[in-house]
């Protein structure tokens, strides 16, 4: 068991609270927050909970091994490089940094001192992407011709960042971690339905090196709740969609087949049309499994499964998304060679 510190009572401190406070790897939590009465309002609801009004007196702890950064994305270069000389294990909330350098940066730190740096995309530990994963891992769709997602919602509108950065982070890192890889290029159209100067709609286009195709939209400015991603393979489709509780996910038996011969009809196109299975998936909260696999890896050999490499690596689309935007929708290059170059150092 661990003692710990969390950094942040805004709108995603309170769940990683309740999750730490729950959870039988966390003998303690100093809660920093230099709001006092929500502070005063944690501690009340977990009488638990130690208060701190800054990082640096929640570090005079000996005993906290782990920090826990939920505010900001503004913050989170400055926080987390305080906690890692500290000589602290960090979680940090998603997107890690603002900037890829700064992301590389933190990255190589937490590495020159052997310490866990893990970056907090929350939808790589749904039970429900796991079924994926381990369907894809059998092979059963072949290779992936393309992938579309959707994150749409009627607000919450942001001030301290754009739709962009506020949900693509989250789409990101799905198609990553399905796809196992990064993109090539990013290309983007947004814009703002109010008077704010911030997108609220965008869409957004990915390439990858092994040739699949990505479409991402992601709005504060819809009519209802859309979480959906779409996989399209050479012989099977996936469809998963996160508001579905029942069936979330959904494997469809069906393709084109294309007629190669010598006779009149070559490379004519014929459709296949199979089962759909929707697969049991157990039903688990994303964000308790988070916290314990971080955890767990603080005192295991084992990968994280979203480091500070591949957090980088959302930062770095994250940044072609948004310069794309601002040069009036130009493919930009994703610098990934950059990225894995330094991850190999």
């Amino acid at each position: 068991m661990k003692k710990v510190a969390l950094v942040g009572l805004g709108y995603w401190g309170p769940k990683l609270l309740r999750n730490l406070i729950e959870s039988p790897r966390v003998n303690g939590v100093v809660v920093v927050d230099r709001n006092v009465d929500r502070l005063a309002a944690a501690c009340r609801q977990f009488p638990s909970a130690r208060p701190a009004l800054n990082l640096e007196e929640a570090l005079e702890d000996d005993d906290v091994r782990a920090v826990f950064v939920a505010t900001p994305v503004e913050t989170h270069g400055e926080l987390t490089r305080l906690a890692l000389e500290a000589g602290r294990h960090v979680l940090v909330e998603k997107p890690l940094t603002a900037s890829t350098q700064e992301a590389i940066e933190l990255t190589r730190l937490a590495e020159s001192f052997n310490l866990r740096l893990m970056v907090g995309h929350t939808f790589l530990f749904s039970p429900r992407l796991d079924c994926i994963v381990e369907y894809l891992k059998r092979g059963a769709l072949g290779r992936v011709h393309y992938m579309t997602s959707a994150r749409l919602n009627l607000g919450l509108h942001r001030s301290d960042a754009n739709v962009i950065w506020d949900l693509a982070p989250h789409d990101f890192s799905i198609l990553f971690h399905l796809l196992g890889e990064t993109p090539d290029t990013v290309q983007t159209v947004a814009g703002s339905a109010n008077r704010f100067t911030l997108p609220d709609v965008a869409f957004i286009n990915l390439t990858f090196p092994s040739g699949a195709l990505a479409s991402v939209t992601v709005s504060w400015l819809a009519p209802r709740k859309v979480r959906n991603t779409v996989i399209v393979g050479e012989q099977q489709m996936i469809v998963y969609d996160d508001t579905n509780s029942d069936e979330p996910v959904k494997i469809y038996d069906q393709g084109v087949i294309i007629e190669d011969s010598n006779s009149f009809g070559e490379n004519q196109l014929t459709y296949r049309y199979g089962d759909t299975i929707a697969p049991h998936v157990v039903a688990a909260e994303p964000l308790g499994l988070e916290i314990d696999h971080f955890l767990q890896r603080i005192d295991d050999d084992e990968p994280l499964k979203s480091d500070g490499w591949f957090g980088a690596s959302i930062v770095a689309a994250l940044e072609a998304a948004h310069r794309s935007w601002e040069l009036g929708g130009v493919k930009v290059d994703v610098p990934s060679e950059e990225l894995h170059g330094d991850r190999h150092r």
